[in-house]
């Protein structure tokens, strides 16, 4: 834009008073964060483009035509099949949904939100491979998603690693453990492979076929075999040959 700092940042500030808005009410309206205003109209930072414009559109300012070149994104994109009324909303999601990926500001909070939309992507599309068989599929009991148990509470702490969360996730015939790590935002993948389950003697067994990195001496031929009970929303698993005692309480 031809408009530089300090004057931009004077600007915005000028237009949000005459307004009548706080800094706290504009940034919820643009889903900023509040420090980022603030450096922006003490001149302290230039803002990206669309950030400018997502500012100024909510304060009722029209872009210049010589400056919409540079602030274009989302204007000329807007699926023709959108409605008048809804363009501005389908703008304010778009600017939104890029702010996330830049991570010179907040950067904890936006990965914290990353992290999540990634692993609930990863969850929905892991479970739709296998959807079609769940109904005849005779560890159905066992689908879904689990997170381990410690003396009657989540474990937080697990392999005696603060913030460390572990959950398992079953679908028919298949299962993945991950551990997050609360602390640093951190997902790993430890092992994934094949669930049998023996409903007669109460029995199922799990067979590793991919473990991450720092869990591959957990590989091995032959299966991990437990036996199980379900109680209400909880999984009590009983290691048959190893020492996998464990309480699991069903999220999903």
């Amino acid at each position: 834009m031809d408009e530089q700092q300090p004057g931009l940042g004077q600007k915005i500030a000028r237009l949000r008073k005459a307004k009548g808005l706080t800094q706290e009410e504009l940034v919820e309206k643009c889903h900023l964060n509040v420090r980022t205003l603030q450096r922006i109209e003490a001149g302290e930072v230039t803002p990206r483009s669309y950030t400018i414009r997502l500012i100024l559109n909510e304060l009722g300012q029209d872009i210049p035509k010589t400056e919409q070149q540079e602030v274009e994104i989302g204007a000329d994109t807007t699926p023709s099949n959108v409605q008048p009324g809804n363009k501005t909303t389908f703008r304010k999601l778009s600017f939104y949904v890029l702010d996330l990926f830049n991570l010179k500001t907040n950067a904890m909070k936006k990965l914290t939100i990353l992290s999540s939309a990634v692993l609930v992507i990863f969850v929905v599309v892991f479970s739709a491979c296998f959807s079609t068989k769940k109904a005849a599929t005779p560890d159905a009991t066992l689908v879904g998603t689990w997170q381990l148990f410690k003396n009657g509470f989540p474990d937080t702490a697990y392999g005696n690693v603060p913030g460390q969360i572990r959950y398992k996730i079953i679908t028919p015939g298949h299962f993945m453990v991950t551990d997050i790590q609360v602390k640093d935002n951190t997902m790993y993948a430890a092992f994934f492979g094949t669930l049998t389950v023996d409903t007669q003697k109460g029995t199922y067994s799990e067979s590793l076929r991919t473990a991450g990195t720092g869990y591959k001496h957990n590989l091995r031929e032959e299966p991990y075999l437990y036996k199980f009970k379900i109680n209400g929303n909880f999984l009590y698993t009983t290691g048959i040959n190893n020492n996998y005692n464990e309480v699991w309480k069903r999220i999903d």
